[in-house]
């Protein structure tokens, strides 16, 4: 709680009178204009006070002192308390709970990528030594970018459903040498090269949709929600390409190429997530191959990481 000098009440005072002036001015030169648009901006008036309701927000104003008393924006309230004795003004900051539920998926999401080619085992067979991965360099990006929200609870907003739009990109940095590509029956092998390799890699894009079912803890206030979170997603298959980049004594070069390698154009997979203020995880896990059945080698990409961002 912060006390205001009473030199700065003038403009608390300047600023209620600024915004009904705007208002009143606003009324007398075109009366049509208000009519269009009072679904937007409300007024209230009674012989205590003045409410201004607006798109997530509300101001409210004492009549008989003429000072702003209480101003709404989104679930944050701030109370002015004048304090006669003194002649300081003070601000207090009122959290008030959600009405709604609102899930944790849309954002941007920064992991690693690695195999499964059994549950929860990480070892590849023999005719998957080829797509041995560099882990570190292995990285998912995420962008979820569009979510709703399914509260399930008729008087609270703490369990619910969460769905959403967005795109997942997969990037395989394979620790080896062998340049992946199609043999000559169709099926995703490799070839070995006698060029000095830099960089070799697999990337995938696809269209994510998932369907969550999350639980929130409110702590303290109410303001900050421990939650987790587990359920299915579905991907479609945007693209997919390889990148080599040699370098030796021929100098710099890059390969790029996005001929067919049996990626699944469809996958569906788990994950859960769970987070508190800052600190939100996530994991991943393919249960479709990665690879078209008999097309290539049997594995199943899983990744981990952190939300960097929510919307």
């Amino acid at each position: 709680m912060k006390a205001i000098p009473t030199n700065k009440r003038k403009y608390f005072l300047l600023l209620a009178a600024f915004t009904l002036m705007t208002f009143t001015i606003y009324g007398q030169e075109d009366k049509k204009e208000i009519r269009s648009t009072r679904d937007l901006v409300t007024v209230e008036e009674t012989v205590d006070r003045t409410s201004v309701t607006f798109p997530g927000g509300s101001v409210q104003v004492d009549n008989f002192s003429d000072t702003i008393t209480r101003i709404t924006v989104g679930q944050k309230k701030f109370i002015i308390l004048d304090d006669s004795k003194d002649g300081t003004t003070k601000i207090r900051m009122v959290h008030q709970p959600r009405k709604d539920f609102k899930g944790h998926w849309a954002g941007v999401d920064l992991g690693l990528n690695n195999f499964f080619s059994q549950p929860f085992d990480t070892s590849l067979p023999q005719d998957a030594r080829f797509m041995d991965l560099n882990t570190g360099k292995s990285v998912a990006v995420g962008l979820n970018l569009f979510q709703q929200s399914i509260g399930l609870q008729k008087n609270n907003n703490t369990i619910g459903l969460v769905t959403g739009l967005g795109l997942t990109f997969n990037n395989y940095r394979l620790d080896s040498e062998y340049i992946v590509e199609r043999d000559e029956e169709g099926h995703t092998s490799y070839s070995i090269t006698d060029r000095d390799v830099k960089k070799n890699k697999l990337t995938t894009s696809f269209l994510t949709v998932p369907l969550l079912l999350e639980a929130q803890i409110p702590s303290g206030n109410g303001s900050n929600r421990l939650f987790i979170s587990g359920g299915l997603y579905t991907g479609f298959k945007l693209r997919s390409h390889t990148k080599v980049v040699y370098y030796d004594d021929a100098g710099k070069e890059k390969e790029k190429s996005r001929a067919d390698l049996n990626v699944n154009s469809f996958k569906y997979g788990a994950t859960v997530r769970v987070g508190y203020r800052f600190v939100k995880l996530f994991a991943t896990c393919d249960l479709s191959q990665m690879f078209q059945k008999d097309q290539g080698p049997e594995l199943y990409p899983w990744s981990v990481g952190l939300t960097l961002i929510n919307f």
